[in-house]
């Protein structure tokens, strides 16, 4: 298996297993005595992991037992590596692991896969009683193909939150009247930033992961769906005067040096002091940070909170609907059919709630996606749960509740767009706020070195290539 951990759950010994195996209507089907064994490949690392092994393993001694299936859990390390494992083994080469029956795949993958003729449809094993029960959302996005199939199982979802370094936050809010709720629009977050920057003698306040979600949500928040998609093919509308709203919110206040982007994720900016607010997934909660050790080493506790993503002002709510769900290799229907059956008794309330509270993903059944839900299951199973855990999944199932959940549809070159989306305006504003340091530095103030960039004619070079960049891959 060379780096990855394969982990083979098997609750009891074989000649104990039942000769049975449910159908997705719920009747009750013979099979051999011979177990059907459904190999999962995934990416958690970590306490995902670790809850994702344990439930696989409740599985196996629970309804695999009863049903004669095994299945056997495979963490590939990251979801680029299982990507890559996924390309070897299809190319057989030397030393890769036979193709796995289910697999974690994001829709643009996905999308690839099902072209290639590798998917099997999950709909035919699902009533639709037990489809009603799954946000809808998350049901369409694997209905990509059509509404009558199923090829993206939802199993676990995550969309964005605020996370704001209250401990740093405090001081500054008492000093200059500014409140969280000024932080619940974009336009209401740059000014927080400047006056921060002003109120902390030029240190950033605000930074975002996922720089594509920005861009996308708000578009679509703003009447634009960048891509939409028509009888399988992509139709672009990239409006200009919703770009600029977008730049005038980025780009501007980026380049003043009001928002950062230095280490690989901005928890990181936040943990050595760099920015005292970020935007990222509810699925990093874990990792949130507890200090902040500055550049000369000095190491400062911190509390933070959590708040909703921020929207536009004069708009309605929208949030980035995110996460891979799992999909499933063609096979004989005993295989198929316990696929499906794991991935039913996985995302039951429950137990999907089990795994959210160890991973930040937000669960998929709507029963489950309230606080009510989850203090109940807290509370009836002692688990023990972070407070900025529980804040955010808290604020993550009211924004799946509350907001217009988005997703980009998948279309053959999909991620291609959404590189381009995730880097343009971010790269520009950050090569160009370098270079009005070096300005600055040779005694430009900053406003004067500011004027240098933020212009019309800049923002329309920017605009037309990256339109020009959008076009090439419809």
């Amino acid at each position: 298996m060379g780096i990855c951990k394969r982990i083979l759950i098997i609750g009891t010994s074989l000649a104990a297993l039942t000769a049975l195996i449910a159908c997705g209507s719920g009747a009750v089907k013979k099979t051999t005595k011979t177990p059907v064994v459904v190999t999962v490949w995934n990416y958690y690392n970590g306490a995902q992991q670790e809850r994702f092994n344990s439930l696989v393993s409740e599985f196996n001694d629970s309804v695999g037992r009863e049903q004669n299936i095994i299945v056997e859990a495979i963490s590939k390390g990251t979801i680029d590596e299982l990507v890559q494992g996924m390309q070897d083994s299809m190319d057989k080469k030397v030393g890769s692991d036979p193709l796995p029956n289910l697999y974690s795949a994001y829709a643009n993958d996905a999308y690839a896969m099902n072209e290639a003729g590798m998917l099997a449809d999950m709909k035919p094993y699902m009533t639709e009683e037990e489809m009603a029960a799954y946000v809808s959302g998350y049901i369409e996005e694997g209905q990509f193909e059509s509404e009558d199939t199923l090829k993206i199982f939802p199993i676990a979802k995550s969309t964005e939150v605020l996370t704001l370094n209250r401990t740093d936050w405090e001081p500054f809010a008492a000093e200059t009247g500014v409140t969280t709720e000024d932080l619940s629009t974009w336009e209401g977050v740059a000014r927080v930033a400047e006056a921060y920057y002003n109120w902390a003698g030029g240190k950033a306040f605000f930074g975002r992961d996922a720089f594509a979600n920005y861009v996308l949500v708000g578009s679509a928040q703003l009447g634009h769906e960048i891509y939409r998609v028509e009888d399988g093919k992509p139709v672009l509308d990239f409006d200009e005067e919703t770009m600029r709203r977008l730049w005038d919110y980025y780009y501007v206040p980026y380049i003043h040096g009001y928002y950062v982007s230095g280490g690989k994720f901005r928890s990181d900016d936040l943990k050595t002091g760099h920015l005292l607010a970020y935007v990222g997934s509810t699925s990093g909660a874990p990792y949130t940070p507890t200090t902040v050790t500055y550049e000369d080493g000095t190491v400062h506790e911190i509390s933070c909170v959590i708040l909703p993503v921020p929207n536009f002002e004069g708009t309605d709510a929208v949030a980035i609907q995110q996460g891979a769900g799992m999909v499933l290799l063609k096979s004989e229907e005993a295989v198929e059919q316990a696929a499906v059956t794991f991935l039913k008794w996985f995302t039951q309330a429950k137990t999907n709630i089990e795994f959210s509270i160890d991973s930040g993903y937000l669960p998929v059944q709507k029963q489950a996606n309230s606080k009510e839900f989850l203090e109940q299951v807290i509370a009836d199973e002692k688990l023990e749960v972070s407070a900025v855990l529980k804040d955010t999944l808290d604020i993550g199932m009211a924004e799946v509740t509350h907001s217009r959940m988005y997703t980009m549809k998948p279309f053959s070159k999909s991620s291609a767009a959404r590189t381009i989306l995730d880097t343009t305006m971010a790269d520009q504003a950050k090569a160009d706020r370098e270079q009005i340091e070096k300005l600055m530095e040779g005694g430009m103030s900053l406003e004067e070195a500011v004027g240098q960039y933020d212009t019309e004619e800049h923002f329309k070079e920017w605009y037309d290539a990256t339109r020009q960049k959008l076009e090439s891959v419809e």
